[in-house]
Formats: C-alpha cells, sequence, structure tokens
C-alpha cells in the first residue's frame, strides 16, 4: 500500500512537470486524459493483487459450518413439526372417542410429501373410514389405515 501511495505522488509530480514543458495548449486535454487513465490503472492494480491473495478457504469453512447448521435446524424444526401434527390428531380422536390410535408421520422435504399412518388395535371396533375422514379433514391428507 506505501508503495502504490509513493507511485502515486511520483506520477502526480510528473505529470506537473510535464505540464509546464507543453508548448501547445491544444493537446492539454488529450494528455489530461491518457495521464488519468495511468493514475487509475496505478491505483487499480494493487487493488486486484491484493483481492487476489485473499484466501477464501476461511470463508468456504465458514459457510460450510452454516450450511450444516441451517440442515441441523432444518431437521430440528421438521421434527417439531410432526411431533405437534401428532399431538393435534391426538387430540382430536381423543375428542371423537377414539383412543391407543398409533399415529406415524412421515415428511419427505424432496418431493414435499407427507405420509400419514394411523394404525387401529384390533380388539376395538374403530370405523377405518371416519378415522380417515377426520384426519383428511383435519390435514387434508388421505391416511393409510393399518389394523393390528
Amino acid at each position: 500500500m506505501q508503495k502504490t501511495i509513493l507511485y502515486i505522488c511520483i506520477f502526480i509530480v510528473l505529470i506537473s512537470f510535464f505540464f509546464v514543458l507543453i508548448p501547445n495548449k491544444n493537446m492539454e486535454s488529450t494528455i489530461k486524459f491518457i495521464f488519468n487513465l495511468f493514475l487509475i490503472t496505478i491505483i487499480i492494480v494493487p487493488l486486484i493483487s491484493a483481492i487476489k491473495k485473499i484466501d477464501l478457504t476461511k470463508y468456504n469453512d465458514i459457510l460450510n459450518k452454516n450450511n450444516l447448521y441451517i440442515k441441523n435446524l432444518d431437521n430440528s424444526v421438521l421434527q417439531s413439526n410432526i411431533k405437534n401434527l401428532e399431538t393435534a390428531l391426538k387430540i382430536v380422536f381423543l375428542q371423537n372417542g377414539y383412543k391407543d390410535l398409533d399415529i406415524s408421520i412421515n415428511i419427505n422435504k424432496e418431493n414435499k410429501t407427507t405420509n400419514i399412518s394411523i394404525t387401529i388395535p384390533e380388539e376395538k371396533n374403530y370405523n377405518k373410514n371416519e378415522v380417515e375422514k377426520i384426519v383428511k379433514q383435519q390435514t387434508g391428507i388421505t391416511p393409510k389405515i393399518i389394523s393390528r
């Protein structure tokens, strides 16, 4: 950085000296333009070389850790949503007189599908169609009903 500042100072002194020596004032604007291009180059080249020296592996590690954290957060939110849906369905079933139902919910994030399966004990004479209707009304998903 110090070299760049030194080069800019030297360049400005040389430009000033050069303008004193120019006899023809008609060429002054063209020469100013050319010198300005050189000045911009003197400023930009060190900036570009400094950018190339930045070690991006540190940032990649940070990004990978953040992505892993986000995936873990997504999974915990998904598991929490599954538990909340199971609890809500159990409450609705209890309100409708259905006890001892085993509710299993599987959410597939890749193809965005939700599968609900309800296992009904055989000793209970629950109406499968009514259980299916309750789940369909509450979730919009047709469950798989299993008798055990």
